[in-house]
C-alpha cells in the first residue's frame, strides 16, 4: 500500500495535512470521498470526486488541495515505509 498526503483548509483559518493509505490513487480518492460524506451529512455521495470537493467548498468553506504520493518527496523510491 502507498501513503498519500493532501492539504486541506477547514474554513476556520486552520490548514492541515492528512494521510491516506491506499493501493492506488483511485482508491485514495474513494477513501477521501467516503470520509467526507461520512463527516458532512449534506454532501451528495453520488457525485464524482471533483464535484464532491466543489460541493464541500461551496457548502462548508472547506478546501482540499492536491493529493501526493509520499514517494514524490523522497530521493530514494525504495525507502522504508512506516505504517
Amino acid at each position: 500500500m502507498d501513503q498519500y498526503l493532501y492539504p486541506w483548509y477547514d474554513g476556520d483559518g486552520g490548514t492541515h495535512i492528512s494521510t491516506v493509505w491506499a493501493r492506488n490513487y483511485d482508491e485514495c480518492l474513494e477513501k477521501i470521498a467516503k470520509h467526507l460524506v461520512d463527516e458532512y451529512d449534506d454532501l451528495d455521495d453520488l457525485l464524482d470526486y471533483d464535484d464532491l470537493i466543489d460541493q464541500l467548498a461551496d457548502l462548508h468553506g472547506v478546501y482540499i488541495g492536491d493529493i501526493y504520493d509520499i514517494t514524490e518527496f523522497t530521493n530514494d523510491s525504495s525507502s522504508t515505509r512506516f505504517r
